[in-house]
């Protein structure tokens, strides 16, 4: 990576004599595992050289802890094939020390196997490759963490310990500019019951007529009469998937059951038609382009007027756990591994399709969790942190699907100080209504203080793109424009 030996050289961690020897022997073009395998700099200014170049926080792994329980999460075999380490694995996220920060498609997929956010950190790939081998060792012998050279001394030997480095240039933003995560005037609102989440959705009460599944019209007189036939008659169902011989196949199933099908090829198209075309079964490939099927499932049922809308998983890399773990995590229905089998499929769809539009217990949840945010949220506007942390957390422990719970529980993080599970609230909270601006707009200033400069500048742009007010939307542009340049 030549940019990357020209940005040492001008930060004076090389002389040029050096870069070029890293160079030479960079494998690659890897030339911070070259400069680090010959020693040349020392391994935190080798991070905080990434960490420019990607605009993203990094991780010095000889001053980190990594818990060998770690790797019960993410496989070591995964890990190395992909050149990442699970430095920290939290109960909402994962802190993971990537060789390539900007591979949104492997994040995606942990974060779908695992049900938990990845925050991407920039490391020296040889590093995680030495790191990795070391916590394999050390978990061979029983061990509870391997701690790097540098890592300071913890009370709990179990804990991990993460050594962040920032970039460089920091983004400082505008003082005042824009209303802090948690201002008065949000949490007052919150309490009398009128949140951001209180806007319209987007999406239709009721189905629009061009919609409205295939009926057949009378028989001739003197021709047999004709039913539709089916646990699927008249029902309408969407099957989003990149692969047109995917969508053919669930096109077929579905049909097979009396359903009229409508076909999406990624998740946006997907997400625009089930707000449209209000389906009552949806079928999504997990890892769709554009919107992962595992977010657009989120958003539907963190929808008040979608929520009823029976979501299907499929995936054809992930087994196992993750069929248990997709209703707990992404709010799914059910889960169908690929290959499908054609008379699991059957039987599953056919219940979802025969299945009652609520379920009492669930709705009985719903309603404590609305009971348990409100009481979190005056008790934020009263100052109450720690005691409405716990509300909030109950609140989302009794409906994962509540965006306002993990919206005011991002604001109790916050304001504690406790900014990466702040990051973890408020992303669900976007995930569940990507419509409502706010949710974004926190993210990203909460972003901006953990310096995922580049994760921030996406927040901002979804946040712009979801805002309603013309005025606060000015102001969001002028605070992206300048995060840009910085």
């Amino acid at each position: 990576m030549a940019d990357l030996a020209a940005h040492l050289v001008r930060a004076g961690i090389l002389a040029p004599e050096a870069a070029s020897r890293a160079l030479a022997v960079a494998q690659d073009g890897d030339v911070a595992s070259a400069a680090f395998r010959l020693g040349l700099a020392a391994e935190q200014d080798l991070v905080r050289a990434l960490c420019d170049l990607h605009a993203c926080p990094g991780v010095d792994l000889s001053r980190s802890v990594v818990p060998t329980a770690n790797l019960d999460v993410v496989a070591a075999v995964f890990c190395r094939q992909r050149r990442i380490l699970p430095v920290s694995v939290g109960r909402g996220e994962i802190v993971l020390a990537m060789a390539d920060p900007d591979d949104r498609t492997l994040a995606d997929e942990l974060r779908f196997v695992t049900g938990r956010k990845i925050l991407r950190y920039v490391a020296v790939p040889a590093s995680i490759e030495r790191a990795l081998e070391a916590l394999v060792r050390e978990r061979s012998r029983a061990g509870s963490a391997w701690r790097g050279p540098a890592a300071p001394p913890l009370p709990d030997q179990a804990a991990a310990w993460v050594g962040v480095v920032f970039p460089t240039r920091r983004s400082a933003g505008d003082e005042g500019d824009l209303p802090e995560p948690t201002t008065a005037i949000e949490l007052v609102r919150a309490a009398d019951g009128r949140t951001p989440f209180a806007a319209p959705s987007p999406a239709r009460r009721t189905r629009p007529p061009e919609h409205e599944p295939q009926r057949p019209g009378p028989a001739p007189r003197g021709a047999p009469t004709v039913r539709l036939e089916g646990a699927g008659a008249g029902r309408l169902a969407v099957v989003a998937d990149a692969s047109p011989e995917g969508r053919e196949e669930l096109a077929s199933l579905l049909g097979g059951l009396g359903c009229t099908v409508l076909e999406a090829a990624d998740g946006r198209a997907a997400l625009d038609l089930v707000r449209e075309a209000r389906p009552d079964l949806v079928v999504l490939e997990a890892l769709l382009p554009k919107v992962p099927g595992f977010e657009l499932c989120r958003a539907v049922k963190g929808d008040p007027i979608l929520r009823p809308t029976q979501v299907v998983l499929t995936s054809a890399a992930h087994r196992g756990t993750v069929a248990a773990d997709a209703r707990i995590a992404f709010g799914a229905d059910a889960f169908l591994e690929r290959p499908l089998r054609a008379d699991e499929a059957k039987r599953i769809l056919r219940r979802l399709l025969l299945g009652p539009a609520g379920d009492p217990t669930e709705q009985a949840a719903r309603a404590a969790a609305v009971e348990r945010w409100g009481v979190g949220a005056r008790m934020l506007a009263e100052g109450r942190l720690e005691e409405a942390a716990v509300a909030l957390r109950d609140a989302v422990a009794r409906d994962e699907l509540a965006p306002e719970a993990h919206y005011y529980l991002g604001h109790a993080l916050a304001r504690q100080g406790l900014l990466f599970e702040a990051a973890a609230a408020y992303t669900r909270a976007a995930e569940l209504r990507p419509d409502v601006d706010a949710p974004h707009r926190h993210l990203a200033q909460t972003y901006e203080q953990l310096g995922f400069l580049r994760s921030a500048r996406e927040a901002w742009a979804r946040a712009i793109e979801a805002c309603q007010d013309e005025a606060r939307r000015r102001t969001m542009q002028a605070r992206l424009v300048r995060l840009l340049g910085s």
